[in-house]
């Protein structure tokens, strides 16, 4: 189901929440939304899943608007999408398959089809055979897979995930994001995935939008964005990962005027000694490694480049003929 928004705005007081945001997000995909604490990413996922109502502007499903849609109406909509949380919110009085069953339940199913559907729903997020667990005795991300498989009981066609891995280990997040882009593609759901955290969207999404501020800075293919990010705070955010991620070590924290991405077959080619070559200059790197975004692998360093200015510029324009994409910290 594709999500279509129309200049949407939600006010608190004086605070611009939301403020002016239109977005396409197709079906049948994994869609970020990313931003720092305060952006208004909570707030802008309240509006589209139809959990709050917008001061201003129009949220349609497919070719149908939902933002205005009477009680009972609202009440059938809101059957069509799951929404899996940071905290899980799980009935702790109900074993596993208790809580998967829940929504099926207040739906009037019948016992039968409930009994199946859970079973089925316990093997697919790999829990087969711990429906009778107790809730207190499962794992964080035991009670994610739980949280998951009842946000699927009754067949959504959008998933939401607020900060859904905000709460697990990284190792458990990896396992976690994987079980959702498989469940993804076998029930041809979009969802979508409201984070704070860019390794995130970097293993999961399709596609992100960046949130600051209640606006839309930047939108656009993960690999798109991680290769040639053009806002400050798209910037900051990939920043972080060189700090955080094996994949790229950072061994010394100071220094790094310029960021460096390579894309593709970039990765694998002698670029910078064939600049440094050319042109004299010389490379201090701070920073180095390669990621897989999207099947794609995408590099980066952070560096210094010398001796002067004027060779570092010379080096700097012949990167970029090289198809390198080069940030200069102001």
């Amino acid at each position: 189901m594709e999500i279509r928004l129309r200049n949407l705005r939600r006010n608190y007081g004086e605070l611009h929440a939301v403020d002016d945001v239109s977005l396409d997000i197709p079906s049948n995909t994994v869609y970020g939304i990313i931003g720092r604490s305060g952006a208004g990413k909570s707030t802008l996922v309240r509006l589209v899943s139809m959990l709050e109502k917008p001061d201003n502007g129009e949220v349609y499903y497919d070719d149908k608007r939902v933002d205005d849609l009477s009680r009972d109406e609202l009440i059938q909509e809101r059957r069509k999408i799951g929404m899996i949380f940071q905290n899980f919110n799980l009935f702790s009085s109900r074993n596993a398959a208790e809580n998967i069953a829940y929504p099926m339940e207040i739906c009037h199913m019948d016992k039968a089809y409930i009994r199946q559907r859970t079973e089925e729903l316990l093997e697919l997020v790999g829990l087969a055979g711990r429906g009778n667990a107790a809730i207190s005795t499962l794992s964080g991300g035991q009670k994610q897979r739980v949280a998951i498989a009842r946000a699927l009981a009754v067949k959504p066609a959008i998933l939401f995930c607020d900060e859904a891995t905000s709460a697990l280990d990284p190792q458990t997040t990896r396992s976690i994001l994987a079980l959702i882009k498989e469940i993804q593609k076998k029930m041809n759901l979009t969802v979508v995935m409201i984070t704070h955290q860019m390794e995130v969207v970097r293993d999961a999404c399709d596609r992100v939008a960046v949130l600051d501020s209640g606006h839309i800075v930047e939108e656009g293919a993960v690999s798109d964005i991680f290769s040639a990010p053009k806002s400050a705070v798209t910037k900051d955010f990939l920043s972080s990962l060189t700090t955080v991620q094996e994949s790229v070590v950072r061994w010394s924290k100071e220094g790094g005027h310029y960021t460096l991405r390579f894309r593709g077959s970039k990765t694998d080619e002698p670029i910078i000694s064939t600049v440094s070559r050319s042109t004299g200059a010389i490379f201090n790197i701070r920073a180095a490694g390669v990621q897989s975004v999207e099947d794609e692998e995408l590099g980066v360093m952070i560096t210094d480049i010398g001796p002067d200015p004027q060779t570092a510029a010379a080096a700097v324009a012949m990167l970029r003929e090289n198809g390198v994409t080069v940030e200069e910290e102001a």
